[in-house]
């Protein structure tokens, strides 16, 4: 991790970015992202995956700084969706979450499943 803030202070110093910015990530920074919605959650996603492809970058550096990762995030907010009921992000970036619930929801009769789950059992049945 301290690779990578060393690392991101020096692109940081090339770009023009205050250095002290980089370096230590405000807590607002790191609630901020403990905190997105689906929405800026799955464009993180797209950009972690074009980062980690390249080898790191900006994003990467974020989650290191907040000490988090990838991963971390993204079972926090797994966590968030299934507290939420928030069944496509669920089938979109949660396997496991979205295998819970389709074991609580979808083993059963089809004309015993709750009219709410019903595209949910159909779309994790496709995947």
């Amino acid at each position: 991790m301290a690779r990578r803030i060393v690392l991101y202070v020096l692109l940081s110093l090339t770009t023009g970015m205050p250095a002290a910015q980089s370096a230590v990530p405000e807590q607002a920074d790191c609630a901020a992202l403990l905190s997105l919605g689906p929405e800026a959650f799955s464009q993180l996603v797209q950009q972690l995956e074009v980062e980690q492809k390249q080898g790191g970058g900006v994003n990467l550096d974020r989650l290191a700084a907040c000490g988090l990762d990838d991963e971390a995030l993204r079972q926090r907010q797994c966590g968030k969706a299934y507290n939420q009921q928030n069944l496509e992000f669920l089938l979109r970036y949660c396997r496991y979450e979205a295998w819970s619930l389709a074991r609580a929801q979808c083993e059963r009769a089809l004309d015993t499943i709750s009219p709410r789950y019903v595209d949910f059992c159909r779309a994790f049945g496709r995947e």
